[in-house]
């Protein structure tokens, strides 16, 4: 089932833009319509007129430090470049922008989105904790996967070859089932299973073998694998392998919890928020 409407979040200069060009990419491959939400709290520091050059770049043009009255003139630079993407892109889509309740208005329009894409918080913005909550709160609140665009680097396509952080748990589950539009057209898809070393079995067939094979059923091109730690966090050990094959998209389960109304992410999904390397889909 392809996607059809596709929620971003635009703000910050660089990633903004490197996430408005993973966004139009996706709705042109996929035909689906596109709502930008800008938090106007959270923009950056303008660069002065905004300019995509290709899918993943951006060029920012001077750079001043950011100025709370200046926000909604930021906005309009960041609407302009998205309605000029839309019309080159040949697409369809709508404008929201507002700072009155930025987690209760993006949890509202995700409930009518197939996917939401945000950007990777920066350590060094001054956004970075509010970034970050609003990322665990539309994880636990909206119901919908979050694909997660790092705030460095350069990406010329997302899901053609994917690795899924497998665990038999919930989380896994939703997340390769939310997930399925964009393995639907990946040229390779493993389902990695890591393991510490104590554990790790010799001969079987790897753990994640029967979510591979429920995947070919789907007409994915899916593997299963395992990789066996000593001592590494595995985090560290999923980018590692990513690294290695090459993916272009990293699939896994967003774990978390509220007790007393305090939202908690676990370890390896706040590890890869600070860390990743490459695109990440996470669904809780």
């Amino acid at each position: 089932m392809p996607l059809r409407d596709i929620l971003v979040v635009l703000h910050g200069a660089n990633a903004g833009e490197r996430r408005l060009a993973v966004t139009l990419a996706l709705a042109r491959q996929h035909g689906a319509r596109v709502t930008a939400f800008c938090p106007l709290d959270l923009i950056g520091p303008p660069p002065g007129p905004l300019k995509l050059v290709g899918y993943g770049e951006a060029v920012l043009v001077d750079q001043e430090p950011a100025q709370p009255s200046r926000a909604a003139e930021r906005a309009e630079q960041t609407e302009e470049s998205f309605r000029t993407g839309l019309a080159e892109h040949g697409l369809t889509g709508a404008w929201v922008t507002g700072d009155a309740d930025p987690p209760g208005t993006l949890v509202r329009l995700a409930h009518h989105a197939d996917l939401v894409i945000l950007g990777q918080p920066e350590p060094e913005s001054p956004s970075f904790a509010q970034v970050q909550e609003l990322i665990e709160h539309l994880l636990l609140h909206a119901g919908r996967p979050l694909l997660l665009i790092p705030y460095a680097g350069k990406f010329e396509a997302v899901g053609g070859r994917v690795l899924i952080g497998w665990t038999e748990t919930r989380e896994a589950a939703r997340a390769v089932h939310d997930a399925l539009p964009l393995l639907a057209g990946a040229e390779q898809v493993t389902a990695l299973t890591i393991l510490e070393g104590r554990h790790a079995p010799a001969a079987d067939e790897p753990p994640a073998a029967e979510l591979a094979r429920h995947l070919q059923r789907h007409g994915i091109k899916a593997t299963a694998a395992r990789t066996v730690t000593d001592g590494i966090a595995d985090a560290d050990a999923l980018l590692s392998y990513a690294c290695d094959i090459g993916v272009d998209l990293l699939v896994m389960g967003g774990y978390g919890h509220s007790p007393l109304r305090e939202r908690v992410l676990g370890g390896v999904t706040r590890s890869l928020l600070r860390h990743m390397t490459v695109p990440v889909l996470m669904s809780h």
